[in-house]
């Protein structure tokens, strides 16, 4: 929801509608969506090139952690999926095409909001790992939360413009205005608080005399995500306000509205002043967008102290540890849009716009969780429960994808589809298949078998099915550079979350960097990040067979495009691995565990994706470095392959022993020296004051 132009009113510098909060020791209740969303583009983190994921957990990190610090109690409440009614639709197809039209944007060099596909996976992950209280609401949250900060008489964190609207006793904190990087002490009780700016209804309203009641009145003549009456020829609202007011439009109808002590008399007197044939649908909008603001106990509070499942309308026919899953966040909201409204909309990413959409390769995927979801037996009465539409004409089962065609939105009829060992499977009792069943239908999905289990970590099984079902169904095909690149940002990844940051391997400088877009590696990457998000969610769907893994791992786009820069600069892979590191074992076993799924020849006859060196549609001109590009291959081939048992380090990371390295040459060990000059591949010699050159020196400092 959100009331066009109203929180740019309300903080306009001209305005004292915001009143300074030392805030601390309170409970908070925090609209966490668009918490996330805030955080991630104000912090200007990475979206060009899929999200940098590592950045924002560590920002979410510090920011709870400095709630913590002040005593701030933190309950965070997510949006679930569309609401039965439809009653937003419209807004919902509208910001589906603007989200496309954005991905293009930045995909082609422009400047806007697009947040990468995996998110809110991170967001709720770290929440949990945080031990933060976590609800994901059955459909949008915005008057879940409205309804739980009042009955708990405590204030909410969003920039939510509806939340101006909704009578909080205790108001509402903007995130744009809420300091939570800059922790203060208050002097007089050596407590640390939080700058926070704070509105309330009842101080906006006395400003104009107006009855508090009014404002639902005042948001649905606006305009919200809900009511759209700006259609409708009505009145010049700017007429009511004074000579050279800013935002008069806002001004003069807060002053109009002023003038009636209660709604009903202001919505009469508004339908005497519309035209005849606009009546109806007037008073129709006016008494929805009303009702929207009403508030009285919600089923949130219940959840978070006792895990009681609310009563939830329609969906109440499911079972109950679907239920709770879904409120936990651990299931994807988008199963509730499958199970009432059998459609889901895909999420636009930055690809490569003249090919189908990226999300087409994790189609399959998703036909399975419509079979778990909508076929079998005792789905017949949920689907009349749940008022589902069906397709006429055959006794298939149905689901729109809502993704894109071009740069147009569009809708696909899916089938929904069961595999063989997914016969006689039912929801209401999935939960209490055995796991070897319930494995089975995810590896019957991805396209593996279970002895493929042996030689990678168990955290790290369901990201290499699904690379090797991105690398068997991605089009166009991946080349080997993008495969390595993918194990090596799975490294990258591992490492990142350990004590000792990256041990064995460089870290890759991003910062200040201007990273091109090369779009056939944006695809692609984009693909295996769709695969990903619906791998998770089937996974979920099947009670985890497979351990979930940490998502914030995996800023793989952006390290490959790095990674190849540095290739390309002329540094060598002993810069990023070190022999014998730890770093260098994981990247192993990964290379072992593809080569196992898809076989050594599948390997051989991919493409090595260097080629794109010399393109200039997608790729940074080099300026004349001429380094071959089969030595550059080769240099990948050369760390595949070569023979590292000589090195007898003992990796405590992998293994959890912790005993003393062995290896010979100690140098090679330590965890803060990020290459070495002991280099097995030579770069060419480079004139000393060629860019190349200094990036080797760097290297070797």
């Amino acid at each position: 929801m959100g009331v066009r132009g109203l929180k740019t009113y309300i903080e306009s510098r001209n305005r004292n509608y915001l009143r300074s909060w030392a805030f601390r020791d309170k409970q908070l209740i925090i609209d966490g969506c668009n918490l996330y969303y805030t955080l991630y583009f104000d912090c200007n983190l990475d979206q060009m090139h899929g999200g940098d994921y590592d950045a924002f957990e560590e920002l979410i990190i510090q920011f709870f952690e400095n709630l913590r610090a002040c005593a701030i109690r933190p309950y965070v409440v997510l949006d679930g999926g569309a609401d039965h009614t439809d009653k937003k639709w419209d807004t919902i197809m509208q910001r589906k095409q603007d989200r496309i039209n954005a991905a293009f944007a930045l995909s082609v060099g422009k400047k806007e909001k697009v947040l990468p596909i995996l998110i809110k996976s991170v967001f709720r992950q770290l929440l949990q790992k945080l031990n933060v209280p976590l609800v994901q609401c059955l459909k949008e949250a915005d008057w879940e939360i409205a309804a739980l900060a009042e009955e708990w008489n405590c204030p909410v964190l969003s920039n939510d413009s509806d939340f101006y609207i909704f009578n909080l006793k205790t108001g509402l904190l903007p995130i744009t205005h809420f300091q939570w990087k800059n922790v203060k002490v208050d002097r007089k009780t050596n407590k640390k608080f939080i700058q926070a700016k704070h509105f309330t209804v009842g101080k906006f309203c006395a400003s104009f005399k107006m009855n508090t009641d009014l404002l639902p009145v005042f948001a649905s003549i606006l305009g919200n995500d809900y009511v759209k009456l700006q259609n409708i020829k009505c009145l010049i609202w700017a007429e009511y306000s004074g000579p050279g007011t800013q935002h008069a439009h806002i001004n003069g109808l807060l002053n109009w509205l002023s003038q009636f002590p209660e709604p009903e008399a202001a919505v009469t007197a508004l339908l005497k002043r519309t035209d005849d044939n606009e009546k109806a649908i007037t008073q129709e909008a006016l008494s929805k967008g009303i009702h929207e603001y009403k508030l009285f106990p919600g089923s949130l509070a219940q959840f978070f102290h006792s895990e009681t499942i609310p009563c939830t309308g329609p969906l109440q026919v499911l079972p109950e540890w679907t239920l709770k899953l879904l409120l936990e966040g651990k299931m994807s909201s988008s199963i509730i849009d499958v199970l009432v409204h059998q459609r889901v909309f895909m999420i636009s990413q930055v690809e490569d716009f003249q090919l189908p959409c990226s999300s087409e390769t994790s189609r399959p995927i998703r036909q399975v969780i419509y079979g778990l979801l909508l076929l079998g037996e005792q789905q017949t009465a949920d689907k009349q429960a749940l008022d589902i539409k069906t397709f006429t004409g055959t006794s298939k089962c149905y689901v729109e994808e809502y993704g894109r065609q071009q740069l147009k939105l569009s809708i696909q009829k899916v089938e929904a589809i069961q595999t063989g060992v997914m016969e006689g499977l039912q929801l209401k009792t999935l939960q209490k298949e055995p796991h070897s069943v319930r494995l089975q239908v995810l590896l019957d999905t991805l396209g593996v078998s279970s002895e493929m289990f042996r030689g990678t970590q168990p955290a790290l099984h369901l990201q290499m099915f699904v690379t090797h079902y991105w690398l068997v169904n991605a089009q166009p095909q991946p080349s080997q550079v993008h495969l390595w690149g993918l194990l090596l940002g799975m490294v990258y990844g591992k490492f990142s979350s350990t004590p000792k940051r990256h041990r064995g391997i460089e870290k890759l400088q991003t910062a200040g960097r201007r990273m091109d877009l090369e779009h056939e590696t944006a695809h692609l990457y984009s693909q295996w990040q769709s695969c990903l998000k619906w791998s998770l969610c089937l996974n979920s769907l099947l009670c985890f067979p497979v351990s979930e893994p940490e998502v914030a791992r995996y800023n793989i786009r952006l390290l490959l495009i790095n990674h190849l820069e540095n290739l390309r600069s002329g540094i060598t892979l002993d810069c990023l691995l070190v022999r014998g590191s730890s770093a260098e074992r994981l990247f192993k076993q990964l290379e072992d565990a593809v080569v196992s799924l898809v076989g050594e020849d599948f390997i051989k006859k991919m493409r090595t994706g260097l080629e794109h060196r010399a393109a200039g549609k997608t790729q940074r001109d080099y300026n004349g470095q001429d380094q071959p590009i089969d030595e550059l291959s080769s240099s990948f081939e050369n760390l595949m392959y070569e023979d590292i048992n000589d090195c007898e380090d003992d990796d405590d990371d992998l293994n959890g022993k912790g005993r003393k390295s062995k290896a010979k040459d100690h140098k090679n060990e330590i965890p803060d020296v990020p290459c070495t000059p002991r280099t097995r591949h030579k770069a060419k010699a480079r004139n000393a004051n060629h860019p190349s050159k200094k990036s080797e020196r760097r290297c070797f400092e």
